[in-house]
């Protein structure tokens, strides 16, 4: 019985020194078209969701691309979208990954034009898509503040 014990007050002291600890990520694709049109946060961890979203993020796409392999046994992908914009010089990235108690916290930046900016005329709908170890809990995006 007391090696149960020890066994239970070892996971989760180690479950508690994972928290805080930044989590690596890697970008998938980072753009400014998308047929993702409104502001969206995701989160897909099977390879059926990755398919469709993958169909929707570039139905506007003559010859889409295929879908970048990602192995949801051990990864999960997580994307933002910022909206569609009327005119070129919006981002939106991914900045920082951290372990939570409860899953996540997914930090990221947007960046707007500077004003009198000469801008490209054209609609835009900036995104960033990353991999990152596949993790089951929850998932809070967290945004800094905004960059120029």
């Amino acid at each position: 019985m007391r090696c149960v014990a020890r066994l239970l007050v070892l996971l989760a002291c180690a479950a508690c020194a994972s928290v805080g600890v930044t989590v690596p990520f890697s970008t998938l694709v980072k753009g400014l078209n998308s047929g993702v049109r409104e502001p969206a946060q995701v989160v897909i961890r099977s390879p059926n969701e990755w398919a469709a979203f993958w169909g929707r993020h570039t139905q506007a796409q003559t010859r889409p691309p295929p879908a970048p392999p990602v192995d949801f046994s051990r990864d999960m992908v997580v994307g933002l979208f910022m909206g569609e914009r009327a005119t070129g010089g919006y981002e939106i990235e991914v900045t920082n990954v951290e372990r939570t108690d409860v899953g996540l916290s997914i930090r990221y930046r947007t960046r707007s034009p500077d004003p009198g900016a000469m801008l490209i005329q054209a609609l835009t709908q900036p995104f960033h898509l990353i991999r990152l170890p596949r993790i089951d809990g929850s998932v809070i995006f967290e945004p800094e503040g905004p960059a120029r």
